[in-house]
């Protein structure tokens, strides 16, 4: 494990291999798996298993690339899953996320760490002709977290596809319900949720009106988003006496909602476009402070 600090965060990342960094399904290079503020609030969750599908692992900040390249490998060929490694395809059906699959090869990554910053460098491995290479930077800066990413398509066909951060994240794992308010900034409205669902908007706020245990879900319309490039949003909770700040530098093209018991997750999706030889860079910020 490592851990980054500053004078008021403490931020704990998982190494590739070490549980929970363990999935088939997200990057193993800077998964977050704890941030404390002050010694006092905590913001990282995992997830659940009480959901409609198999855990997947999650936990904390972690990140997936959407790329599924599984149809043009034969059963029991690898094919690529970016961030986690070449994977053997059991069956005909596409690769699923919830599904644990026997890993050929991890991508190789290396780390370099010092008392508030990480560097990891994933080397590339060529798959059905398809190959990148990503560095990511996870920062610590007083009561922020920062994490940097620089990804190449170092293989000899394009790369159409996507990221994004799924952010287990809670306000000191207090249970969802009114008290929680998740608010994105630049917007103006973000259209109507779905009836009887556990979310419930108005104009670019959402709420909680009642405790339940099982997950909601809703997909945003990306005709009612203005700031793609420079995406915000703050989830705070007066009774839990915290709250965070986020900004997604990224080429925003696709945006969930998705929240179950004491989790609400922002699942802001960057898009890639890279012909062989080009590079994609985005950032995402975290700001957490007390109230």
């Amino acid at each position: 494990m490592i851990v980054l600090q500053s004078e008021r965060l403490r931020v704990e990342v998982s190494d590739p291999g070490e549980v929970p960094n363990t999935t088939t399904r997200f990057d193993r290079a800077g998964f977050v798996t704890e941030i404390i503020l002050d010694g006092i609030h905590r913001f990282c969750a995992s997830e659940p298993n009480n959901l409609s599908h198999r855990s997947s692992g999650g936990r904390g900040i972690c990140n997936e690339y959407v790329f599924d390249k599984s149809e043009e490998a034969d059963i029991g060929e690898a094919f690529p899953k970016f961030g986690v490694g070449l994977l053997e395809k059991k069956t005909s059906e596409p690769y699923y996320f919830a599904e644990i699959y026997n890993v050929v090869q991890p991508y190789p990554v290396s780390i370099k760490a010092d008392e508030n910053r990480a560097i990891f460098k994933t080397e590339p491995l060529e798959c059905i002709s398809y190959s990148v290479e990503q560095l990511k930077i996870v920062e610590v800066v007083g009561n922020e977290l920062s994490v940097s990413v620089s990804l190449k398509n170092t293989g000899i066909l394009p790369i159409e596809g996507g990221e994004y951060c799924h952010n287990f994240l809670t306000l000191n794992g207090m249970a969802l319900g009114p008290d929680y308010r998740l608010e994105f900034l630049n917007e103006q409205d973000l259209g109507a949720s779905t009836p009887g669902g556990l979310l419930s908007f108005s104009g670019n706020s959402v709420m909680i009106p009642r405790y339940d245990s099982s997950a909601g879900i809703e997909y945003i319309s990306m005709d009612k988003i203005k700031r793609r490039d420079d995406f915000c949003w703050t989830l705070s909770n007066p009774a839990a006496g915290a709250q965070i700040r986020v900004r997604d530098e990224i080429d925003l093209c696709k945006l969930i909602i998705w929240a179950a018991d004491h989790i609400i997750s922002v699942e802001s999706f960057h898009k890639l476009s890279l012909q062989p030889g080009e590079s994609s860079n985005w950032k995402r910020v975290w700001l957490f402070e007390q109230l």
